[in-house]
């Protein structure tokens, strides 16, 4: 029986492979003073970036000082783990990006605040959607007073 070994045998993944994305530290933005990953899907815009300093204001932090921002503005997927042993954080919100682009195999429900090991991550929808609509602030909320103790 012959094996190519250059290629793997038809049927033994039955999913797709990605490509990490890599150095996503030096593309975030902020000095993570407090240990807090926050990953919003999509492009930087201003409206974005004032909203989130709102809220995260209100929960006690502030963008540029205590966290560690990066805009998703691909659905590539990435290693959270990976970026956790490489600047320490403690929390991590995800806005619009799901468990699975950040390669975790959590089943979380939107704006609950789960910890496993010694993160706490709580996934909530896009702060697009969140903008335009009252009705997904409360539970956001809810979510992050229960996350920060506030």
């Amino acid at each position: 029986m012959d094996f190519n070994l250059d290629a793997p045998p038809a049927g033994i993944f039955d999913f797709e492979i990605f490509p990490l994305k890599e150095n996503m530290v030096s593309e975030g933005e902020g000095n993570n003073r407090k240990g807090l990953f926050v990953a919003i899907a999509g492009a930087e815009e201003p409206s974005s970036k004032d909203f989130l300093a709102k809220v995260l204001q209100a929960a006690g932090f502030d963008l540029a000082e205590d966290a560690l921002t990066f805009w998703a503005t691909s659905p590539q997927p990435f290693c959270f783990t990976e970026l956790r042993h490489q600047a320490g954080f403690s929390h991590a919100l995800f806005f619009g990006v799901p468990p699975m682009q950040a390669g975790l195999q959590l089943n979380l429900q939107p704006n609950q605040p789960l910890t496993v090991g010694e993160v706490t991550y709580l996934f909530s929808a896009s702060l697009t959607d969140i903008q335009a609509s009252p009705a997904l602030k409360r539970p956001l909320w809810e979510g992050l007073k229960a996350m920060f103790q506030v």
